[in-house]
């Protein structure tokens, strides 16, 4: 049986961090890691994926279709994903004015 990959959503923010930010360096800073992390993290997440999700040169990042709608579905599962966080935490404990007569 194939070991099942943890660290999906960690993978989905890096790639959607690099399309918002236009460049790896620029993703890289905002995400406190090396450029060359988070291109070899992309890269294995191409792989892993089987499809190529950005077409990369010197000056340009461009995505492909397939990574357009990586994109999208990937920014839908980062805000539900923070959004669930935010209802957790309200639910944990007891918020608001409490009055008693």
């Amino acid at each position: 049986m194939a070991r099942p990959d943890i660290n999906r959503s960690g993978e989905i923010e890096v790639f959607v961090r690099v399309v918002e930010a236009g460049s790896f360096s620029a993703a890289a800073r905002t995400l406190r890691m090396t450029p060359s992390a988070v291109s070899k993290l992309i890269a294995r997440l191409e792989a892993r994926l089987g499809a190529r999700l950005v077409s990369r040169s010197t000056r340009k990042l461009q995505l492909t279709p397939e990574g357009a709608a990586f994109f999208d579905s990937g920014a839908r599962i980062l805000a539900d994903m923070a959004a669930a966080e935010r209802e957790a935490a309200a639910g944990a404990a007891p918020r608001g004015r409490l009055r008693v007569n």
